[in-house]
């Protein structure tokens, strides 16, 4: 397990039941409550002198629009075998982000060099990347979506949903003091879930420890 000095929490929206997280390359929706959700789980800290750190895949990198890279307020990782080994700083852009060529190295350097100044580390995707990081990481916030008032959309990317229910259990009882101050969760409803409803989904913000 992931050293917990820093928590390492994989965030990610999937379609159940089968835990479908995307299509071909990308997201077959676009659900604002639910973007809004990870933009603020992600940049907001409860230690106001910290900031998070986001690690994504090369193709979860350029899947994101080129004005809103590296996505701001959070240090910025990308991860590729064609990348060197050594965490390296890059300032082709405005501001700057850091490749890698290993989850592993990732977690070790971050650990190394700014371990004083992060607050968690999060995992972004994509699937390769998900399924990497399953002995690596402590938590799993997972927005769980079904489709209720729209067509099912084909899924072909996939979480590991055995290995996730083997190493992890659910605690969503504990997601409003994990996620960060300044996090908006719809309110909680009679079974004690953060339900939201959106473009014809349902979704459930879920927490996942380690067991």
């Amino acid at each position: 397990m992931q050293s917990s000095k820093i928590p390492v929490v994989s965030i990610v929206a999937c379609l159940l039941p089968e835990m479908g997280i995307g299509f071909q390359g990308s997201l077959p929706w676009r659900l604002s409550k639910e973007m809004k959700y990870f933009r603020q789980v992600t940049s907001l800290t409860k230690d106001s002198q910290k900031k998070n750190a986001v690690i994504m895949g090369r193709k979860t990198w350029q899947s994101i629009p080129a004005r809103f890279r590296p996505l701001p307020n959070r240090l910025n990782v990308v991860i590729s075998r064609s990348f060197e080994s050594t965490l390296r700083e890059e300032n082709d852009l405005p501001n700057k982000y850091f490749k890698v060529n290993s989850l592993k190295g990732a977690f070790e350097q971050l650990h190394a060099q700014f371990g004083a100044e992060l607050e968690r580390i999060y995992i972004i995707g994509g699937g390769e990347v998900y399924n990497q990081c399953y002995d690596m990481i402590d938590h799993w916030l997972i927005t769980a979506l079904t489709p209720v008032e729209t067509v099912v959309p084909e899924m072909d990317t996939f979480l590991d949903k055995d290995r996730l229910n083997s190493l992890y259990q659910e605690c969503n009882g504990d997601l409003a003091s994990f996620v960060p101050p300044g996090t908006e969760l719809p309110h909680v409803n009679e079974d004690g879930h953060f339900i939201d409803h959106e473009k014809g989904y349902e979704f459930e913000y879920t927490l996942y420890n380690r067991k």
